[in-house]
């Protein structure tokens, strides 16, 4: 299949690429710096991939990239750009229209608060206690599902690099809702109830952007499993992971 990653050189569209180009595929990199990429090869262009320079705010560049491709990958924007990554998404969506006209495909990558509780219809950002800047995954599915494109939105958590640089083939995997059940003692109490049930499976959402990349590829093509639909992973019942990181001046772990 012929894929335009856009993002190609961050932290998930390495894996993507890698994995992409291991299972045959014809992959256009989108990046905004051709000699980063280059670096991160640390070859020269290995055959099946392209790469098309240029810049996620320029519409016209989006588009004309997308044109003629079986399948466009977002991994470009950040959650903590607020306004200016729904702004960005809502751009690669209206270019995916555009370009690859109705039914075309397309990925974009949320977070696992944009899943729901499984059993009802309440979203985890609307959950008390869940930071208000992960509303911007909520907008952005909202954008998409009004399109007429063959969507999918990866609702993944913490995400960590590989020990191996192996994606798991062990993972469970969710459309729509939470990858874990929802404890039943939460069905009789207020929300808080289930928003500390959310934080306490946190640490079974830590995989790998490997694993993430090897999910998204294996259900690449259109009108599959997770059609116009969220998707949500987690390790294995009974495991947790880990993940440690700079918030704010200060180390933050989960797990």
């Amino acid at each position: 299949m012929k894929l335009l990653i856009l993002g190609a050189t961050g932290n998930m569209g390495q894996r993507l690429l890698a994995q992409g180009l291991a299972r045959g595929h014809a992959i256009t990199a989108f990046v905004r710096n051709r000699a980063k990429l280059q670096q991160q090869l640390g070859t020269a262009v290995p055959p099946g991939l392209a790469v098309f320079e240029g810049d996620v705010n320029d519409a016209t560049a989006l588009r004309a990239a997308m044109t003629g491709q079986d399948v466009v990958i977002n991994c470009a924007g950040y959650v903590a750009d607020g306004a200016a990554f729904t702004e960005l998404v809502d751009r690669v969506v209206t270019q995916a229209e555009s370009a690859l006209g109705p039914g075309g495909r397309l990925w974009l990558f949320g977070g696992a608060a944009a899943l729901d509780v499984p059993g009802t219809h309440i979203m985890g950002v609307d959950l008390p206690g869940v930071p208000a800047i992960y509303k911007a995954h909520q907008t952005n599915f909202r954008r998409v599902a009004a399109s007429r494109l063959d969507w999918s939105l990866m609702c993944p958590g913490p995400m960590v690099p590989s020990t191996t640089g192996q994606a798991r083939t062990d993972l469970r995997i969710s459309k729509d809702v939470w990858p874990f059940p929802r404890p039943g003692y939460t069905r009789w109490l207020p929300r808080i109830a289930t928003s500390l049930a959310f934080k306490n499976h946190a640490p079974e959402l830590i995989v790998s952007y490997d694993d993430v990349a090897a999910v998204l590829l294996d259900h690449l093509p259109a009108g599959g499993r997770f059609s116009r639909a969220r998707v949500g992973v987690a390790l294995p019942e009974g495991q947790r992971g880990e993940k440690v990181y700079e918030q704010a001046g200060k180390t933050v772990k989960i797990g």
